[in-house]
């Protein structure tokens, strides 16, 4: 091999390195978008999950269908078969107003100045060894004022652990579902059209 050949050979060699490098950077930059783009689409779909929740929490003042809602929002947007939703019906005493995946005849009336805290607690059956392992408590707030709460229990089994997106909806719930379902009381009360 001539030295014209060996530089030759060299410079190839080095200009192919050079391409693998730049080839590895682009592929490297080419993941860094696909995982972008893939968080922007679950971003997207998880900002319209809450704007769809939310829009359904509002769009009826009768009381049934407001329960149905939230009880609809937590199967399908949280993934979870088994809740109860509490309301508060006197001064301190809170009694469940819905449910699904639960026995409502087993469920008790909590009473007392800490009884959110003690439906977080889990304190909801009337027979201790109808206990189901609470995964969160939502507090319902109309301003300062503890409305109710929702219980949720066991998650489906697809779904290992509440992630971001149900504590934002948890969020939106504690002000929205509780505003909704105040709002459709008052309407049942009031029997306004």
């Amino acid at each position: 091999m001539s030295a014209g050949s060996a530089q030759q050979c060299a410079e190839l060699l080095r200009e192919n390195e050079l391409l693998r490098a730049a080839l590895a950077t682009a592929e490297a930059e080419a993941e860094q978008l696909r995982e972008k783009y893939q968080n922007f689409e679950e971003q997207n779909s998880n900002l319209a999950n809450l704007y769809v929740a939310s829009h359904q929490l509002h769009t009826s003042v009768d009381r049934a269908t407001v329960l149905a809602t939230i009880q609809e929002i937590v199967i399908n947007l949280i993934g979870s078969e088994q809740l109860v939703i509490y309301e508060r019906c006197r001064d301190s005493v809170f009694r469940p107003a819905a449910s699904f995946g639960l026995d409502e005849q087993r469920l008790a009336e909590v009473t007392g100045e800490y009884a959110v805290e003690k439906l977080g607690k889990g304190h909801v059956f009337t027979d201790p060894a109808d206990r189901q392992p609470l995964t969160a408590c939502v507090p319902l707030q109309v301003g300062d004022r503890v409305e109710g709460a929702i219980l949720v229990f066991r998650l489906l089994e697809h779904k290992p652990s509440l992630e971001q997106v149900d504590h934002e909806l948890f969020e939106l719930l504690s002000v929205h579902a509780s505003t909704a379902l105040h709002c459709a009381s008052l309407h049942a009360v009031l029997g306004t059209p």
